[in-house]
């Protein structure tokens, strides 16, 4: 049995455009050519892939793991011609990045100049979901993720690691004062994360608890960005890794507090992909370039 190209691309552009139609419109072709490639390849597979309904069209259960194969197989086609097309060997075709806004916006987009100017040929597409998702599902070339990795079956490479720092700012300080305990990080207007809960639990020697201090924020916001901003603002004291904060310690916007106190504790970053690193020189050239950009901000 031989599976086509041009019917893998109806699949895939059926699903995500939802209709027969639309896909059409996208494909450059008739409805009656989409849906002969997508029967086709029901026929061919002996199962439906669609369950169609006058107001609803959606995957089976087999259509969307077929899916997913389908996507995974087209990238590796794609891949093949953005490498090996009239013989160039330099990166070059699509990339889709996608990164916590933290990271994105710390890490990533400052970064992104240079890496045009020194790989011309390939074409970004960044992405913020602030979730982990399926890269498969997505489109997702490559994902970087703050945080221990959870999905084994992805490809990963090390990128390094950020400590936390509790930090205010100078106008904070000024007005209330330094904390110069743990213990006194109760009378502060402490700054926490609204999900996940274990991100309150601070990286500071307390007698109660060596492990660190559970704080009960006077406000909480759900993204890292949006409390590095509040600390900014001088709203209240924060605790946030180091690879976002880099340029606010450098410039004096924000302040380390409670020196030894601190405990070491650190977010792992990688970045994660669902092919061999090796394989996609688009992939391995911009995975090799952050990593290179952003070294002097982890420790």
């Amino acid at each position: 049995m031989s599976v086509a190209v041009d019917q893998l691309r109806a699949l895939i552009t059926v699903a995500q455009s939802g209709s027969f139609s639309r896909a059409a419109e996208l494909l450059g072709q008739t409805p009656s050519y989409v849906s002969r490639k997508v029967s086709g390849l029901e026929q061919q597979l002996g199962i439906r892939l669609f369950t169609r309904t006058t107001r609803k069209l959606s995957l089976t259960p087999e259509g969307s793991e077929v899916l997913g194969k389908a996507l995974e197989a087209m990238r590796i086609i794609d891949d093949i011609g953005d490498n090996a097309l009239h013989g160039q060997r330099e990166p070059q075709g699509k990339l889709k990045v996608d990164a916590a806004s933290p990271f994105l916006q710390q890490c990533i987009i400052p970064n992104i100049a240079g890496y045009q100017q020194a790989y011309p040929k390939v074409e970004i597409e960044l992405t913020s979901f602030d979730r982990v998702v399926d890269l498969v599902e997505n489109q997702i070339d490559i994902a970087f993720r703050i945080g221990e990795l959870r999905d084994s079956s992805l490809h990963y490479k090390l990128i390094g690691r950020s400590r936390l720092q509790i930090l205010a700012s100078p106008a904070y300080l000024e007005k209330y004062g330094k904390p110069e305990t743990p213990e006194a990080l109760n009378q502060h207007k402490c700054l926490g994360f609204s999900q996940p809960l274990s991100l309150n639990k601070w990286p500071v020697k307390v007698a109660a608890n060596k492990d660190g201090l559970v704080i009960t924020p006077v406000l909480t916001a759900s993204s890292g960005s949006a409390l590095r901003q509040l600390a900014l603002e001088g709203v209240g004291v924060v605790c946030l890794a180091g690879f976002m904060t880099y340029d606010d310690i450098i410039s004096g916007r924000l302040v380390p507090l409670l020196g030894d106190y601190v405990l070491e504790r650190y977010q792992v970053i990688n970045a994660v992909f669902y092919r061999d690193y090796q394989s996609s020189m688009k992939l391995n050239s911009f995975i090799d370039f952050i990593s290179q950009s952003i070294a002097g901000r982890l420790e």
